[in-house]
């Protein structure tokens, strides 16, 4: 793993990590829907219920922020990609908190489901910038 990418390439990875995190989100998000974790009592904003269109913006941004930001440590880092991971790890555990202090009477459920998305999307991109790399 000591060749580096270029800029394409982990644009390119940062993409598909974003469709397969869209997918495996929207899927989860049925699934919980269906279980009754989410509701729509479940509101992101004022008036505005938790649906799937949050998902997966959610899912497709942090994605390409995320390719982006490792093309920044792989251009000026020797160990770009430990380095990025760890980062990429610690910032997932910090988003843990997110959905307990952000959205206002949400249950323990819903929060941990939320944060079940977290990690498909930060593993999403690790797997894939992994697998460019290789």
């Amino acid at each position: 793993m000591n060749t580096k990418l270029n800029y394409k390439q982990i644009i390119t990875a940062g993409a598909m990590a974003a469709g397969v995190s869209v997918i495996l989100n929207a899927i989860l998000y049925f699934i919980f829907r269906g279980a009754g974790v989410f509701t729509d009592a479940l509101f992101i904003q004022p008036n505005q219920p938790l649906t799937i269109v949050p998902i997966i913006i959610s899912s497709i941004l942090p994605s390409l922020v995320g390719a982006s930001v490792f093309f920044l440590f792989e251009k000026y880092m020797n160990n770009g990609f430990k380095v990025f991971s760890i980062v990429a790890l610690v910032l997932m555990v910090l988003s843990f908190a997110n959905p307990f202090m952000g959205i206002p009477g949400i249950s323990v459920a819903a929060g941990i489901a939320l944060n079940v998305m977290h990690v498909v999307v930060a593993l999403s991109l690790l797997y894939f910038i992994k697998r460019a790399k290789q």
